[in-house]
């Protein structure tokens, strides 16, 4: 029997022409190859107006479907919120961005990390100042949002899992959805936490 849910055609995002071809984030490989396990359970990116309801049960986390939508199609904008971010996360965006893959980025990062790890607050700041489609603001925030514009399609990506390593179990929702986008890019476009 043939599963209609799961039929992923890879199809290349663009590449600028002039992307740092020398820089490979060693995080953003190792969640390459997450995709890559993934290809037997996840075969398609939900289509309009249809939801994915996911359960880890791997270490797995809501950074990697960021290559996964960015294999297929080059993100317009991507805006993202999270408690915490690594350079590993950062290193791994930047290549994305440097790449082409995702054209705009807006992180929501909670501003309790300018204490808690200010080395990285100094790091991001250094990188994003040479890439005027790159903003980070801080905010009181521990909500775990991704939403993703394509040219055609509105992913959104929430569930209990950080951009870092996780426990096993995580719940993710997966969706293809203009109104959850519309209503979830609020939270970084009309937020009072900004």
């Amino acid at each position: 029997m043939t599963n209609r849910f799961f039929d992923i055609k890879e199809k290349k995002a663009v590449k600028k022409e002039n992307s740092s071809e020398h820089f490979v984030s060693k995080y953003l490989l190792a969640h390459y190859q997450l995709i890559k396990n993934l290809d037997a359970d996840i075969k398609r990116l939900p289509t309009p107006e249809e939801f994915f309801f996911l359960q880890s049960d791997t270490s797995f986390n809501a950074f990697t479907f960021i290559p996964l939508i960015g294999r297929h199609e080059a993100i317009k904008k991507l805006y993202a919120s999270t408690y915490s971010i690594s350079r590993n996360v950062v290193d791994a965006l930047i290549q994305l961005h440097d790449e082409g893959i995702i054209e705009s980025i807006t992180l929501m990062v909670s501003d309790s990390l300018i204490k808690r790890n200010p080395a990285t607050i100094d790091y991001i700041k250094a990188l994003i100042s040479k890439r005027p489609n790159f903003e980070v603001v801080f905010s009181w925030v521990h909500a775990k949002v991704c939403v993703m514009e394509t040219s055609t399609n509105y992913y959104v990506v929430e569930g209990s899992g950080n951009w870092a390593a996780n426990a096993l179990y995580e719940q993710y929702l997966f969706a293809n959805s203009k109104g959850l986008f519309e209503f979830r890019k609020k939270l970084f476009t009309e937020s009072k936490l900004r």
